[in-house]
């Protein structure tokens, strides 16, 4: 098998893989919740409002940039609670870490390690052994 080959079957598994296609769900969800959307085009539309008044420089109204900063605070925080949001959320997480752990892992291969073995150490390993309280 090919090394091409390979890949596009990591990536036909990847794809295939529940986190992933949670992942790709809750994404559908958020894009047909009308709700959501128009929320979102606000915070937009604050971010480029902010943009403009810090454009102006010196004379940019602090009082300005600060009531769009509390705006888009206040609404971001209203968007994150959503269920939606936080399904989501949860999810891209959860497939963040996956491509962590695969990015991991061909690091080990590219260091010579044996594919059928190698492991990730563990996230508080120092790489000095001496320091070492087991895994």
């Amino acid at each position: 098998m090919n090394l091409e080959k390979t890949l596009r079957e990591l990536g036909k598994e990847i794809q295939a893989d529940p986190r992933y296609v949670a992942l790709k769900e809750a994404a559908a969800a958020n894009d047909k919740d009308e709700e959501l959307q128009k929320q979102m085009q606000e915070l937009q539309l604050i971010t480029l409002k902010y943009q403009q008044e810090m454009g102006k420089g010196d004379e940019a109204d602090s009082e300005k940039l600060e009531e769009l900063q509390k705006d888009y605070q206040k609404l971001y925080g209203e968007l994150m609670e959503r269920e939606s949001m936080v399904n989501y959320s949860a999810a891209a997480k959860e497939v963040e870490e996956m491509a962590q752990y695969i990015t991991g892992m061909m690091g080990l291969f590219f260091d010579g390690q044996d594919p059928e073995t190698c492991e990730i150490p563990p996230a508080d390993c120092t790489h000095n052994c001496a320091t070492c309280g087991g895994c």
